[in-house]
């Protein structure tokens, strides 16, 4: 979240430290080209009844994709990395609903009640503007 208000508010980081931040957020890139929430997380301590969910999720791979397109190109290492994850949110949105799943760190929740739609609707926020900004010509259902 720091990175993506960086691009906003100039001065925010330096580009030293953007550049650690978008290396790090890469480095969690599965070889299935998404990315999980909580590959991102700095903390060993679960909150709830949670587990650490290690699959590649909406959330994170949208949200990682959208701030990276966001950077200063020179800062990203490798663009080709951006397709495997447009890649990924393309295969994995939900066909029946037309949202991206994603799990939350603080504890298990029914994904189909109210509360537990609150990171699958986050997902989906990121992954259709992830999208959006690539201009790939793509329209989630």
């Amino acid at each position: 979240m720091a990175l993506w208000a960086s691009t906003k508010i100039p001065g925010l980081l330096t580009r030293t430290q953007q550049k650690s931040i978008i290396d790090e957020a890469l480095s969690k890139q599965q070889v299935d080209g998404g990315i999980s929430l909580s590959s991102l997380s700095r903390t060993s301590k679960l909150w709830g009844d949670a587990s650490w969910e290690t699959r590649s999720d909406g959330y994170a791979t949208g949200l990682v994709a959208l701030v990276l397109q966001e950077v200063d190109p020179d800062l990203v290492r490798d663009p080709a990395q951006l397709e495997l994850r447009l890649a990924w949110l393309k295969r994995n949105q939900d066909q029946a609903e037309g949202r991206w799943f994603a799990y939350s760190l603080d504890k298990r929740r029914n994904p189909d009640a109210d509360v537990g739609r609150f990171m699958s609707d986050a997902a989906t926020a990121y992954a259709v503007l992830t999208l959006r900004r690539a201009n790939q010509g793509y329209l989630p259902q």
